[in-house]
């Protein structure tokens, strides 16, 4: 990308748009993975924003809790590895890659704070009786997870920035800043809204979701080998992704909306 200041804000401000977007989006795919799991056991449940009530023996429960890492895990696998809108160079491709990568980073965080009792993996451990060690052993793959996540980012960085240390930043550091920003208050104001009882322990599953979700991408500068290597596929972007906010705007009043509670099945 070029040194013109247009070009560096029209990255930046649809990398944020993309990625603020992206996360939440993933988070509702992840939520919604929950409740099919249990809808297939013939087991209703009430949807939330942020997770869903619901209820069966010790090996159903961790087919429930489970099913959300490795939904979002697979999930952006796949779509990492098949990017059907890369040649568009458009914001929509910047979604589908947020989209992608904030969900392995979604399943590689659960992974990483097993060992700690909190959030769907170490439910799993506890409904099927794991002992400690498997806690720590997930940890340390979930840490290995997270640099790998970061390498497959420094991949399209490297196309849409080039080898502008600045707009690489625009599309890495400052997305996830000002991404992390939004996302903390939109987890607090859900926080404020919902109907369910929570514990402090999954109230603060929740607010570290929201800051950890994008962090792969400042990681992605650490290989800028890898990003140096890339061809340079420079986007083609509107200086504000109108559409991509009025989703936004979509999106966060569909979660106030669950945030009251939706009992399916």
């Amino acid at each position: 990308m070029s040194d013109a200041p247009t070009e560096r804000r029209a990255l930046l401000v649809n990398s944020t748009v993309a990625a603020v977007l992206g996360a939440g989006l993933m988070v509702l795919a992840h939520e919604l993975s929950h409740l099919v799991a249990g809808l297939a056991m013939g087991i209703p449940g009430t949807l939330y924003s942020y997770g869903v009530a619901h209820e069966g023996s010790p090996v159903q429960n961790a087919i429930m809790a489970g099913a959300g890492p490795m939904f979002s895990l697979l999930t952006g696998l796949v779509m990492a590895l098949w990017q059907p809108l890369r040649a568009t160079r458009s914001f929509w491709h910047l979604l589908w890659l947020w989209f992608a990568y904030s969900s392995m980073m979604e399943g590689i965080g659960y992974l990483e704070i097993t060992p700690f009792g909190a959030g769907d993996t170490a439910a799993v451990a506890s409904h099927l009786g794991w002992p400690p060690a498997v806690g720590w052993v997930l940890l340390a793959g979930g840490i290995a997870g997270q640099f790998a996540l970061a390498w497959g980012f420094a991949h399209p960085v490297g196309r849409m920035a080039g080898a502008d240390r600045g707009a690489r930043l625009d599309a890495t550091l400052w997305p996830w800043l000002l991404g992390t920003v939004v996302n903390l208050g939109l987890s607090g104001l859900s926080m404020a809204t919902h109907r369910a009882a929570l514990s402090p322990g999954e109230v603060t599953v929740i607010l570290a979701a929201g800051s950890a979700t994008l962090v792969f991408a400042p990681m992605a500068m650490i290989f800028q080998r890898k990003m140096n290597a890339q061809p340079y596929e420079p986007l083609k972007l509107k200086p504000i992704p109108v559409v991509g906010l009025a989703l936004l705007a979509g999106l966060i009043l569909l979660n106030q909306a669950l945030n009251l509670g939706v009992q399916i099945g």
